[in-house]
């Protein structure tokens, strides 16, 4: 995604972003509706592997001209790297915490709900109210 490229690149190269990034995050979701992974939201096809994405083309297209520092294509490969080496550093401190979360959710309880409470719906069944009428 573009966003974390804001302030740093160009407009052509915003634009250019954004068109690589529907298409990999597209790529993502079908991916992982293709292995039957319960992502309800799309958090890490779309947030994930986008802001990923994001974190690396901003060391790709940087200009200095725009807010202080040149990426890749303005002959400064380091930033590349300093940006990889940030991106597996959130990507590996993310996947710790986030695992250890649900380990321990799981010692009190369980991050999921029950499949008859998923096929009612969470405001129904918790909440008694319905968000949406769509008969």
């Amino acid at each position: 995604m573009v966003t974390p490229c804001a302030g740093f690149v160009p407009t052509w190269a915003a634009m250019l972003i954004a068109l690589i990034a529907g298409v990999v995050c597209y790529g993502a979701v079908q991916f992982r509706i293709g292995r039957a992974w319960d992502d309800s939201l799309d958090v890490w096809g779309v947030h994930g592997v986008g802001g990923l994405l994001g974190s690396l083309l901003v060391g790709v297209f940087a200009y200095a001209s725009v807010d202080g520092f040149n990426g890749l294509l303005a002959g400064n490969a380091r930033q590349l790297g300093l940006q990889c080496a940030g991106a597996a550093i959130v990507a590996t401190y993310t996947f710790v915490v986030t695992f250890v979360v649900l380990k321990v959710i799981n010692l009190v309880g369980t991050a999921h709900v029950p499949d008859h409470v998923q096929l009612q719906g969470l405001d129904e069944d918790l909440h008694g109210e319905m968000a949406y009428d769509l008969t």
